[in-house]
């Protein structure tokens, strides 16, 4: 029953590194990307909207702006976390204008590290050179990885196409992705000239 009920933790635990930076304030600390913690719950639960999501409200109180967020997750907006997120307004001179972004975003960040996300920051491991390191190589293995299945993918998907306009859509698709290793692109892409080799005659005889 333990190890079911940490399954979700300790899938999402683990932070590249590559998405965080060292901030030397408040005694210094290790900041998180807000844009790849949102990527990553999206992987864990689908699209946001559909399958997590976070309300908020606001408070105002000596200075300060107060998030109230609300996370849901798993599909099930009854599924919620509660945190709150804060930031200071600036001064009358200088004033945050992005203040209440920043207490949302800091809300949100309390919220999924609560469901398991980045709990390795929060629980100081990246204060360890070696884990950060580990870390870095965990995540390298798990991209390529999903590379490598994205090429299998794409390879079976080419074989599968019957129509030259079937090749084109995916050809299509495919080129519009960014950060594809070259090697799985070339792969893909020769599986797709192998199959306008076959489909093409066909078309034209037809």
């Amino acid at each position: 029953m333990t190890e079911d009920n940490m399954k979700l933790w300790n899938s999402v635990c683990v932070t590249d590194p590559s998405h965080t930076k060292k901030v030397n304030q408040r005694g210094g600390f290790t900041a998180i990307d807000a844009h790849y913690q949102i990527q990553e719950m999206t992987r864990a639960f689908g699209p946001i909207g559909i399958g997590w999501g976070y309300d908020f409200t606001y408070e105002f109180f000596s200075g300060m702006i107060f998030a109230k967020v609300v996370v849901w997750h798993s599909g099930d907006r009854s599924q919620t976390v509660t945190q709150m997120g804060c930031k200071s307004l600036g001064k009358a001179d200088r004033p945050d204008e992005d203040a209440a972004k920043k207490a949302v975003t800091d809300g949100l960040t309390k919220c999924v590290s609560y469901i398991g996300f980045n709990a390795d920051v929060f629980l100081g491991r990246f204060d360890d050179n070696k884990y950060v390191q580990q870390a870095s190589s965990q995540k390298a293995i798990e991209a390529e990885t999903q590379w490598d299945s994205w090429r299998d993918l794409n390879v079976m998907n080419a074989k599968g196409c019957e129509t030259m306009d079937d090749l084109k859509s995916l050809r299509k698709s495919i080129m519009a992705l960014t950060g594809v290793p070259a090697l799985h692109m070339q792969m893909v892409d020769q599986a797709l000239k192998s199959r306008r080799l076959e489909i093409e005659p066909k078309q034209k005889a037809a």
